[in-house]
């Protein structure tokens, strides 16, 4: 007999929601799931079978994607043996008449199909101008075939002069073979290459060519996943138990030109330029007004994608020109003409954007230290700058210029956002230029928590019209993906460089563009949410304040906000600067000659230089003494001007602390100290 369930007594259960809003804290409410409570006692005894069912069942508090795994488990351990066990048999003949002619058969075509055997005359005649290997059953397992593969011309050619060729051909599993190729006189071996689906090594008398579905995979390889040709050539060597003789021809035939040039082909072939130029070449968002409208861009730099300068020169210009890199002639003419633009000198956060983490003895041995680039705020790849003397405001400042030339017979405003747009501001004002009534600058929204509150007021995106939601992120994203390419890069030339990167970049282009639009559909949908909420919002601080508030008071409010952001407070000088100068440098004098400090000698001639040259200027007769009313007024003087300006300082701080405070508990403790 089995032991009598105890009572079981049951809680309610409370399940805690949390809601994020807009302006505030988070709000958390409890809902209250009851459950039964069962006011009996079960006596029934449990049975040895029903205990080891319990065992085995799952329990109560166990969740359901747990329960599913489980069973997936079991149910792979019920096949997995017999799995095995039918592989085993599938290396052998299932059968031995020819699916054909139904003849003796001893020949199989993996390729084809693991069931299906041939006949010696059926496997010739059904895989006539096929680069399928076959494999042949010799009692005891399947060995690569002797039968010679043969490529023939298609009609047509009766007439001209036909020759055949013996080629070293790398079909579509990776395998080398030699084929008996015919050739016409009549056009160029390439092409009677291409017409057979094959990819020539070279461009004159080739030797060896590949299968373009080989090709087209590793092409596909390296864009999305980065992929080297060294990797590609060992993963094919795995796959199909390749020889290192057989792996070293494949890599020395993938690393020259040929595969670059395959490459170029291969986005000709797919764009359709060279038929219609007017088609998109996709470096166009379609997304993006052409004509009228607001156009946002995000510009940032990236110092990961370098180039060695012992990495070779270029013959030849890159084939895709400028389609995605300006021609940099263009940009050494600019940045001669803007020498006074050398560094961003008036960071209000003092960023060094990596500047002390890059090595500049490094650097020395590089000739492109980076890239700068812009991307619309669909995140679709726009125009790219390749960096060769260090961070250098020039180059953002040449990008704005270059697509303010592209928009200027459009009616479009470029809304622009960059990191430090409070040092291109400043720049563009003292270059007496001034910001072209048809730019708008602004700050990304995770970059803006690092400038000081009068900056994120100004230039943050959540504050200003005509951004929406856009975080003006998107650029950090494009490097996410192309800073993987870097360590390939670094070693090319020039036009290698450029081509592989210009690839990829049209290649996350394409990303971008073919799921646009869901992309924008999200991106509605979440705006249509956000609205709900800060009306919601709105509703409420106008509901619970304690003085009579409407949304007019709001607007007005905001815009004092702005006009106090834009306004400059300069330090209150009560002193005239040359006393407060020479009475400082009076009190390190005096200070050093009492003995106080060990390094008088050292710096006696510096100050005493320091102190005849500012009492020229005013004409001051004889030095000032400690004693004399002249040094106590104007050291009281000068000492009340510091304090206030302490004061004020830290008033400052304090208020942007408070506002920074505030705006941190709209996030979770892990985005609040990323902020």
């Amino acid at each position: 007999m089995g032991k009598a369930l105890k009572t079981t007594r049951f809680r309610n259960v409370k399940i805690k929601v949390v809601r994020r809003t807009i302006a505030g804290p988070a709000k958390v409410s409890y809902l209250s799931q009851g459950l039964p409570q069962p006011n009996y006692k079960q006596t029934h005894p449990i049975t040895s079978q029903q205990a080891e069912l319990d065992d085995t069942t799952p329990s109560c508090s166990e969740s359901a994607y747990s329960k599913a795994k489980k069973r997936e488990l079991h149910a792979w351990d019920a096949v997995k043996d017999d799995m095995l066990k039918v592989s085993f048999e599938c290396s052998a003949p299932i059968t031995t008449q020819c699916v054909v002619c139904q003849d003796h058969a001893d020949y199989r075509c993996i390729e084809c199909s693991t069931t299906a055997v041939f006949c010696e005359v059926c496997l010739k005649r059904t895989h006539r101008n096929s680069l399928h290997l076959p494999e042949k059953w010799n009692n005891v397992y399947y060995e690569p075939s002797s039968l010679g593969l043969f490529l023939f011309l298609p009609e047509g050619h009766d007439t001209h002069a036909v020759y055949t060729k013996v080629m070293k051909v790398i079909v579509s599993t990776g395998r080398l073979c030699t084929v008996t190729v015919n050739m016409c006189a009549c056009e160029p071996e390439t092409c009677t290459l291409l017409r057979y689906g094959l990819w020539p090594a070279t461009a004159e008398k080739p030797q060896t060519a590949f299968s373009i579905p080989l090709l087209e995979l590793f092409v596909c390889l390296s864009l999305e996943c980065q992929v080297s040709v060294e990797g590609y050539c060992n993963t094919l060597r795995w796959k199909n138990n390749l020889t290192l003789a057989e792996v070293n021809t494949l890599y020395r035939a993938l690393v020259g030109e040929s595969i670059s040039h395959f490459r170029h082909h291969h986005f000709r072939q797919r764009s359709l330029v060279d038929i219609c130029p007017q088609l998109d070449d996709g470096t166009i968002c379609p997304a993006c007004p052409k004509a009228d409208g607001d156009m946002i861009v995000t510009l940032d730099a990236n110092f990961g994608l370098v180039r060695k300068q012992s990495s070779g020169t270029s013959v030849v210009e890159p084939l895709h020109g400028t389609r995605m890199f300006v021609d940099e002639k263009d940009v050494e003419e600019y940045l001669l003409s803007h020498l006074d633009s050398s560094k961003p000198h008036e960071d209000c956060s003092n960023f060094k954007a990596g500047n002390v983490l890059r090595s500049q003895k490094q650097a020395k041995k590089l000739d492109v230290t980076g890239v700068f680039g812009a991307s619309c705020r669909h995140e679709m790849p726009l125009m790219f700058v390749n960096m060769s003397q260090g961070e250098r405001l020039a180059y953002p400042l040449y990008v704005i210029d270059e697509l303010l030339r592209r928009c200027e017979d459009k009616n479009i405003h470029l809304r622009v956002v960059y990191d430090i747009p409070c040092v291109v501001a400043s720049h563009l004002h003292k270059s007496g230029e001034g910001i072209p009534h048809n730019i708008s600058l602004a700050i990304p929204a995770f970059h803006v928590y690092g400038h000081k509150l009068p900056c994120q007021i100004k230039y943050s995106t959540r504050r200003l019209e005509g951004f929406g939601l856009t975080d003006g992120e998107g650029m950090e994203r494009l490097w996410s993906f192309l800073r993987r390419f870097a360590r390939v890069t670094k070693e090319m030339t020039p036009s290698h460089r450029l081509d592989l990167l210009t690839d990829a970049l049209l290649h996350y282009g394409r990303r971008k563009s073919t799921d646009l639009e869901m992309q924008l559909l999200q991106r509605l949908d979440k705006a249509e949410k956000i609205l709900i909420l800060a009306q919601e919002d709105i509703s409420s601080v106008i509901r619970e304040a304690p003085v009579l508030v409407s949304e007019e008071d709001m607007e007005k409010w905001k815009k004092r906000e702005m006009e106090l952001a834009q306004q400059k407070q300069k330090p209150i000088n009560t002193v005239c600067k040359w006393k407060r100068d020479y009475i400082i440098k009076l009190i390190q004098f005096y200070k050093f000659k009492s003995g106080t400090s060990e390094s008088y000698m050292e710096c006696e001639t510096e100050i005493e230089d320091s102190l005849l040259t500012m009492e020229k200027k005013p004409r001051i007769g004889r030095r000032w003494q400690e004693s004399d009313s002249d040094f106590q007024a104007t050291l009281k003087d000068v000492d009340c001007e510091l304090r206030g300006q302490l004061i004020c300082k830290a008033r400052t701080e304090s208020r942007e602390r408070a506002v920074l405070l505030h705006l941190k508990k709209r996030y979770p403790d892990g985005q609040g100290h990323c902020h």
